[in-house]
C-alpha cells in the first residue's frame, strides 16, 4: 500500500485495471498492486459459506429502503455498514437488545 495526495480521474483508474488498485482507507487515498487469488484451494468450511454470502446479497438488493435504512442506523457507531450488519445477521442470528 502506498499513499497517495489524492485519486486520480476515472479514467486513469479505468486504464489501470487489473494492474492498480486505487481507494480510500481511514480517509486517505491510497495504491497498491490488483490482489490476486492465492491460487489454492478454500477450507471446505469456507467454500461452504459461499452459497449463503450469494444469497444474502441477492437479498440485500430486494430489501426496501426503508429496511435498508434500519440496518445503516443498527451499524452507526462500529465500523460495520448497514449490508455487513444484514449479512451477518443472515449468517448468524442479531440479538437486539430493547432499551
Amino acid at each position: 500500500m502506498a499513499k497517495i495526495t489524492k485519486l486520480p480521474g476515472a479514467a486513469i483508474i479505468g486504464g489501470f485495471k487489473g494492474t492498480i488498485d486505487y481507494y480510500i482507507w481511514n480517509g486517505i487515498a491510497c495504491v497498491r498492486k490488483w490482489p490476486r487469488s492465492p491460487g489454492h484451494d478454500r477450507a471446505p468450511a469456507v467454500e461452504a459459506q459461499w452459497s449463503a454470502f450469494s444469497e444474502a446479497s441477492k437479498l440485500w438488493n430486494t430489501l426496501s429502503p426503508e429496511v435498508r435504512e434500519a440496518y445503516k442506523r443498527m451499524s452507526a457507531g462500529t465500523h460495520l455498514s448497514g449490508r455487513d450488519v444484514f449479512t451477518k445477521s443472515y449468517l448468524e442470528p442479531l440479538i437486539i437488545r430493547l432499551e
